[in-house]
């Protein structure tokens, strides 16, 4: 009589865990992303009844403070919430950021996914951590995680539309999600090994093509630490669509060995349904051309016409693109650009849309400018380009395709005042959003405007004026004042000139005589209410001013330059005081950082 095989009693429960922990995972996720979702639309709605129902000012210009309102008490437990979360950070070596909200994130999405891969994994004999219990169960949690990781590095997702979170500033998530499931999937493989994998079936397609994915996700994790990433972004961006194909292409055939490609086939599902929507709109969009032929007719053309004009020193250009005619965009956002002759038709670079101007000559068509700072890879190509088509060097047409908008600006309608500090070509975010204020007539509450902006060449000034000073021009019942900080020092003073893109608001040892000299107020001929100012801008100084000058209502606080520049900015708006000058009566202070590269942590 045959003896009866013996009954592992493990294996219910840990199949069960492994099937119910993956959900649990996405729950808690979910419950996350629905609360930033809801915090987003109060934020919508607020600043959409406050533009829609207020008829006049209501606040007061001066420093005076009330005695302490405890009706304030929430407002100023949000503020101290603002500085706390977001203006509170490290600044680690290579100008890596972290506030108290990214080192919070980053530690509970850590802290979740890992605990609920190893938690309960001693088996019926007192075994801790048995691999029977959590190898499986990781790899079924790094699957459910990749549809996450996928939607947060795509161009258009809900994610964005339902948090009001810009893409560029997902990708931080998007690396983060991707370490993780690398590290899940080895732990898997790990386990696995332990568990001793027969001879045959190491040797298996499924086994071999499931360390091939691994490997593959592994490679561009390690490609997608900055130093690395940013030596040669085009070649990352290459081998980033490669090498991710192929991790989720293996990670797909793996899982469907065991019939759990249901955990897979979403991340497959979201990245094409991304590939064929930039497709179709790009096709929609740009095909709405017409084009002049020999004979006088038009016909439809799938091209724009792009100008490209070297500026300052050969250290900037700037880029005129024919607008097609339902590209609607909102000021702040970006468009991907691809200009034939200068770049693969299959590569597009993303660029903030700096204003816009009408050919009267060309039926009042709208063209969208870019200013573009030359760095490496393809803004130093297309300079070259541009230098070698004619004896002058100093402009070029090209061919031109356009995909977007993209990004999530902040809304800056509805504060008493507006502040905006921008480094060298940063001004690309900041003077739409200016423009657009200017512009406006539904802004009531609107009473001061501050435009602070610190270049390194005079002639960089040109970039701005046009626009600005026909905007100034219709603008006459705000209060407007705009001040361009030239951060190169003169031959007779030792002012610091700070980095590339305007100073981050300190300065290094010089007499007091210097500084005055440097800091004297010139007015800029041709542009109303603005001054050209020596040496870089006192932060702390112009934020205390704007901010304690004002009673009651709320300030907003726009910048956009290099990472020492947001830096300095946070660090002006992070004192713990403010809590109680908000219980006073003083005004709410909203920031938003806007990074070079997409670095920016959003408004906060």
């Amino acid at each position: 009589m045959a003896k009866a095989q013996s009954v592992d009693p493990d294996r219910i429960p840990r199949i069960l865990l492994a099937a119910l922990y993956p959900k649990q995972v996405w729950y808690f996720l979910a419950a996350c992303m629905a609360l930033v979702s809801l915090c987003h639309v109060i934020s919508v709605l607020y600043a959409y009844h406050t533009r829609q129902h207020v008829s006049k000012p209501t606040t007061e210009d001066g420093p005076l403070r009330h005695r302490l309102s405890w009706r304030r008490l929430p407002l100023a437990a949000v503020n101290l919430y603002r500085i706390i979360a977001f203006r509170w950070s490290l600044t680690l070596p290579g100008n890596y950021t972290f506030n108290v909200a990214d080192f919070m994130l980053t530690t509970t999405y850590i802290t979740i996914i890992f605990t609920w891969s190893f938690i309960n994994s001693t088996n019926t004999l007192g075994q801790k951590y048995d691999p029977k219990y959590w190898a499986n169960r990781c790899a079924h949690i790094a699957g459910v995680q990749l549809p996450l990781m996928t939607a947060l590095g795509m161009k258009n997702n809900f994610i964005s539309f339902l948090t009001g979170v810009s893409f560029d500033k997902l990708e931080y998530l998007h690396r983060l999600s991707a370490r993780v499931i690398m590290v899940l999937f080895w732990a898997h493989a790990f386990g696995r090994v332990a568990l001793e994998i027969s001879p045959l079936d190491a040797v298996t397609p499924w086994f071999r093509i499931g360390v091939a994915g691994a490997s593959a996700l592994t490679i561009l994790c390690l490609l997608s630490i900055r130093p690395l990433r940013t030596r040669n972004y085009e070649f990352f961006l290459a081998l980033h669509l490669l090498l991710g194909v192929l991790a989720l292409a293996g990670a797909y055939v793996h899982a469907g060995e065991f019939g759990y490609e249901v955990y897979i086939w979403p991340a497959l599902f979201l990245w094409g349904v991304d590939r064929v929507f930039r497709l179709l709109r790009g096709l929609l969009v740009n095909a709405q051309f017409w084009a002049a032929t020999g004979e006088g007719k038009k016909k439809k053309t799938m091209w724009s016409t792009a100008s490209v004009c070297v500026l300052s020193n050969d250290n900037f250009l700037r880029i005129l693109v024919d607008a097609p005619p339902y590209f609607l965009w909102r000021p702040g956002q970006s468009a991907y650009l691809t200009l034939a002759g200068a770049q693969s038709i299959a590569e597009a670079h993303p660029f903030t849309i700096a204003y816009s101007t009408r050919e009267e000559k060309d039926e009042g068509r709208e063209r969208l400018a870019f200013i573009l700072r030359v760095r490496t890879g393809f803004t130093r190509r297309l300079l070259k380009s541009v230098l070698s088509s004619s004896p002058e060097g100093n402009s070029k047409e090209f061919k031109a395709f356009l995909d977007g908008p993209y990004g999530s600006p902040p809304v800056v309608r509805g504060y008493e005042r507006v502040v905006f500090i921008c480094g060298g070509s940063g001004v690309s975010f900041g003077l739409p959003l200016l423009l657009d204020l200017l512009q406006a007539n539904d802004n009531p509450r609107l009473r001061r405007i501050l435009f602070v902006w610190a270049i390194r060449d005079r002639d960089q000034i040109e970039w701005m004026k046009e626009p600005l000073t026909r905007s100034l021009t219709s603008s006459s019942k705000l209060d407007v004042e705009i001040r361009l900080h030239l951060t190169s020092a003169p031959e007779d003073t030792q002012v610091a000139v700070g980095d590339d893109e305007g100073g981050t608001g300190t300065e290094s040892p010089a007499s007091s005589e210097e500084k005055q000299a440097s800091s004297k107020e010139q007015p800029l001929p041709g542009v109303p209410t603005a001054h050209l100012l020596r040496g870089r801008p006192d932060i702390k100084a112009i934020l205390d001013t704007e901010v304690d000058g004002l009673r009651g209502g709320a300030v907003s606080v726009n910048v956009c330059g290099t990472p020492q520049l947001g830096t300095s900015v946070r660090r002006a708006l992070a004192s713990p005081a403010r809590f109680m000058d908000v219980m006073r009566g003083g005004p709410s202070v909203v920031l938003h950082v806007e990074g070079f590269g997409g670095t920016g942590v959003g408004s906060v």
